[in-house]
Formats: structure tokens, C-alpha cells, sequence
């Protein structure tokens, strides 16, 4: 069996380093498409919920709270933050302007179960109220309260001597299942009916079980928390989002001047003189050499926005140097060229 040595770390450590200084790292943003393509016909959406129960269902409600021991009126607030969270992200992405409707008195069950769909003539009604060409509604929303305690043995050094302690730990998980329908009000059709389920977490460490506990954030705070990151969740599966994606280029080569200064001009984003930079050395006969700079030819004309040609160019520098890094820009590349149509068609006119 071979003996993994601390020297043999230090050397790996010390390559992986190396490996890193070579590289100037950026962060950029990628516009992604969503997970459903909506008729360009929409472009204004109102925003309800309608999961609330009706009066004769409350008492109803009101039982089940105290039996789980959940905030009598926790859904409710959750529910109302559900609506807001998607509203708020749909005006931050690029597709879709949201109408938050909450003053509409519109019931439904206060359980999982769906309500009957609205008549047609009330989402016409909502829709010329609102000036909206079709409404997102929230038909259900419930939450699911999930919490862990638990210790770990761990080691500390006091005065020069080993101290073993129990470290206590909590976790609170809130799974949100929440039920929307899409009434494109243009069309006359049902675009969706889907439920969703979220979850959120948070953690607590201390040296005692209620320590731990009380760094928990408290359950009906956790849920209205939950109910935003649910409706911002559903906002980005039907509106194009942009993303940070992380990208590199190197700034060593061989004792290649180019690199360093084809670094300085990322920096300010100026990619034309990048290319212009590392063309000489693309055609070097030290394949190394020429794989990084097509490989930093490939990541300019992705900022500039010329995928298929930074596509050709990353492939030329795996074919140099068959390196996971210009295999992995490969097939990041790939994913954002075939993502364009979708994009395309959801993004059309804006």
C-alpha cells in the first residue's frame, strides 16, 4: 500500500498553487434561459395568492397548527412573502414586468390540494384591472418544519495539550411545497400547473444543545424566509436569469511577455487587443504555449460575445493539450451554444 507522506501533500499543495498563479481569475455574468418558454404574447403578469382557506375551512386549519406546533398563522404570512419574492425577482430578470396583486380576496383550500382553476372571466377582470396580459397564482402553500440536534467529538489544544469536547449542533430545514397555475389571459389557456418544493436551511454550533439551538433563526421568521426563496425559485424557472459564471486566462507562457500584458488588458476589458495579443503565440511551435493562448483567445471572443468562435478556439487548445481545464471551457461553452435558441425564442423583442 503506498504511504501518503506529508511532503508528498506539500509537493501537490505546491503544484496546485503554482497551477493557480498562472491564471488571472474572473467572475461574469451569464444570461441562462428558463426552464419554460412562455408566449412572447405575455409580457405583463400579475402576481396573487390564492392558497389562503376560506372561512369555513379555518377552524379547520387553526386545529392542525396547534397539533404540529407551528405558527397559527406562519402559512399565511409565507405564503404572502412567496408572492412577493416572485414578483420582486421577475422585475429583476430581463423577460417578464410583475404586477404584486394583494388585495384580491380570491380563496382556496389552506391545504395541498389544488382549487378549482379561476372562471375566465374573472382572470380577464383581474387582468384589466391590473393592466396584465395573464396571472401567476399561488393556488397552495404549505410548509414543512424539519429540525436535527446532534453533538461531534472534536479536538482543541490548550497550553500545549489536547483537549477532546463535544461540539453541539442544530439544524432547522423549512421544505415549502407551493402549487402555481398560469392563466395566459391572451391565448385563453392554462400555460402551468405545477407544485414546487424548496427547501431552506440553517444551522447553529455551541457548546451546549441550547446554545446551538438558540443561533437557529426562530421557525415562523424561517418560514417567511422559506415563502421568499420559493417565489424567487419560481421566477427564475420561467424567466431567463443571469448567473455568475467564473472564467480564467492565463498570464504565463514560456518567458512569453504577451501573457502578462493579455492579463492586464482583461483586467479593463478590452478583448479585442487580448486576441490581438495571443494570436502570434496560438501558431508557436511549444504546444503548452499555444494551447493557453488559444485558450485565452477563446474566453475574449466569449466576452465579446462570439460564441461559436470561442468554441472553435477552446476546442483547438484541448487538441494542443488534452488538459482538463480546456476540456471542462469546452463543454461550458457547448452548453451556453445550445441554450442560445431557447434564449432566443423567450428573449425575442427585448
Amino acid at each position: 500500500m503506498k504511504t501518503i507522506t506529508f511532503r508528498s501533500i506539500l509537493i501537490a499543495f505546491t503544484v496546485l498553487v503554482a497551477i493557480s498563479c498562472n491564471k488571472y481569475h474572473f467572475s461574469t455574468g451569464i444570461l441562462v434561459p428558463a426552464d419554460i418558454t412562455i408566449s412572447q404574447d405575455l409580457q405583463t403578469v400579475g402576481i396573487m395568492n390564492r392558497s389562503l382557506p376560506e372561512k369555513g375551512n379555518w377552524l379547520q386549519n387553526l386545529g392542525e397548527a396547534i397539533l404540529t406546533g407551528e405558527s397559527i398563522f406562519a402559512d399565511r404570512e409565507g405564503s404572502m412573502n412567496c408572492i412577493r419574492g416572485a414578483a420582486n425577482t421577475l422585475n429583476v430578470n430581463p423577460r417578464f414586468k410583475a404586477v404584486l396583486m394583494e388585495g384580491e380576496d380570491y380563496k382556496g383550500t389552506g391545504t395541498k390540494q389544488f382549487p378549482i382553476p379561476l372562471e375566465w372571466t374573472d382572470v380577464d377582470n383581474l387582468c384589466k384591472k391590473y393592466q396584465v396580459d395573464g396571472l401567476i397564482v399561488l393556488e397552495t402553500f404549505d410548509s414543512d418544519i424539519l429540525v436535527r440536534r446532534g453533538s461531534v467529538e472534536k479536538e482543541r489544544t490548550e497550553n500545549g495539550n489536547k483537549i477532546k469536547y463535544l461540539e453541539h449542533f442544530a439544524e432547522l430545514r423549512i421544505r415549502v411545497n407551493a402549487g402555481w397555475r398560469f392563466y395566459d389571459n391572451v391565448n385563453k389557456k392554462m400555460i402551468d400547473q405545477q407544485v414546487f418544493t424548496d427547501e431552506k436551511m440553517w444551522s447553529g454550533r455551541g457548546n451546549s444543545p441550547g446554545e446551538a439551538f438558540g443561533r437557529l433563526p426562530r421557525k415562523r421568521i424561517a418560514i417567511n424566509d422559506a415563502g421568499v426563496f420559493a417565489g424567487e425559485m419560481l421566477a427564475f424557472r420561467i424567466s431567463p436569469k443571469w448567473l455568475t459564471a467564473s472564467r480564467s486566462i492565463f498570464k504565463k507562457g514560456g518567458n512569453q511577455d504577451n501573457f502578462k500584458l493579455a492579463k492586464e488588458q482583461a483586467r479593463v476589458k478590452n478583448w479585442e487587443e487580448v486576441i490581438k495579443l495571443m494570436d502570434p503565440l496560438c501558431k508557436v511551435s511549444d504546444n503548452k504555449v499555444a494551447a493557453r493562448a488559444c485558450h485565452n483567445t477563446a474566453v475574449a471572443f466569449e466576452m465579446t460575445g462570439e460564441l461559436n468562435t470561442a468554441y472553435d478556439w477552446a476546442k483547438k487548445a484541448h487538441t494542443l493539450h488534452k488538459k482538463s481545464i480546456y476540456r471542462m471551457y469546452v463543454n461550458q461553452l457547448h452548453t451556453r451554444i445550445m441554450d442560445q435558441d431557447r434564449l432566443k425564442e423567450q428573449m425575442e423583442g427585448k
